[in-house]
């Protein structure tokens, strides 16, 4: 739920195949970030069942994860589209210093969450993007859009834990091996792992029982799955083959469907998945956007380490 482009919260599909975390950029981004048609689904710190590993605790690295600065973002659709040329702009070189790419990241991902907040504003925001960012702020937009349509606010914060993602360099191996294996092309389970767990950041069963970065039932994964469940490159693989199963590449709208009973849930891939194979870069600035979780009281960001230690607290989002 990192995908309203970023990672939105984790939602409970209808039927068995997943239960979802949305990315919203991870509202990766968008947590918020990016669900399924059904209700709001709350992960529980109960132990996976048996026979399944339990996902690793994150390796301790030398210090602490930087804290979190959270960018103003704009209050009209001026500043907004302002604040989005700009961010795609540096994003979309990709050359800046890893602190600057991420920070950008955020900002966009924070913008998009502004204008869902206010749907009559996104297409004056759109015309006032520079005409070289227009393309890739509309289709963030939009799938933010339909991303916070899915998540409906939680009551209190999630038990979940934010963990480091695996090196996007792997990730990108891993998709590009379950594409090779299946048919299933690379972008489309690159969006989904995005907008299930913002890349596997999001932590922790769900109520319903869903595990492992690309959000899988255990009945479903008795299927499709080989190895731990956790494992992303066995995750991912397991995706592709369920995919494939259903219908994919030749169908993978109605895959996607399958994957998850929404049809704004397929939009939002969709979208992701075209931009991730149209930008080189695109790929890197959903790696870089934050776990972002819609609360009744509003929206909060989840840094890295949340949920591991009382150290990190949750940060309020003022959207």
């Amino acid at each position: 739920m990192k995908a309203v482009s970023g990672s939105l919260g984790w939602l409970s599909r209808l039927p068995p195949p997943v239960a979802a975390c949305v990315a919203i950029g991870c509202l990766a981004a968008g947590c918020a970030v990016t669900g399924s048609g059904g209700h709001a689904d709350q992960p529980s710190r109960a132990p996976a069942g048996p026979g399944t590993p339990a996902p690793p605790r994150p390796r301790s690295s030398s210090g602490s994860a930087a804290p979190v600065s959270v960018p103003a973002v704009g209050g009209d659709p001026a500043q907004l589209a302002g604040q989005l040329t700009t961010a795609e702009r540096v994003l979309g070189a990709g050359a800046g210093a890893p602190a600057a790419m991420a920070r950008q990241a955020l900002i966009a991902q924070l913008a998009c969450l502004r204008v869902a907040a206010h749907p009559g504003w996104a297409e004056a925001v759109i015309a006032r993007v520079a005409p070289a960012q227009r393309a890739a702020v509309a289709t963030d937009i939009a799938a933010t859009a339909d991303l916070v349509a899915l998540t409906p606010p939680r009551p209190r914060l999630p038990p979940w834990r934010i963990v480091p993602a695996k090196n996007l360099t792997a990730l990108r191996a891993d998709y590009q091996a379950a594409q090779a294996a299946t048919g299933v092309e690379w972008s489309y389970l690159a969006a989904i792992n995005f907008v299930e767990t913002d890349f596997g950041r999001v932590a922790g069963p769900s109520a319903a029982g869903a595990q492992g970065p690309m959000q899988f039932l255990p009945a479903t994964w008795a299927i499709y799955g080989h190895g731990s469940i956790h494992r992303p490159k066995d995750a991912i693989l397991a995706a592709a083959r369920l995919l494939a199963d259903r219908g994919a590449p030749q169908h993978i709208a109605a895959a996607l469907h399958a994957y998850n009973p929404s049809w704004r849930y397929v939009d939002a891939v969709l979208r992701y998945a075209r931009r991730i194979r149209r930008d080189p870069h695109a790929l890197t600035g959903y790696y870089d956007r934050q776990v972002i979780c819609r609360l009744r009281t509003g929206w909060v960001l989840l840094p890295a380490g949340y949920g591991i230690g009382p150290a990190v607290p949750a940060i309020t989002l003022h959207l």
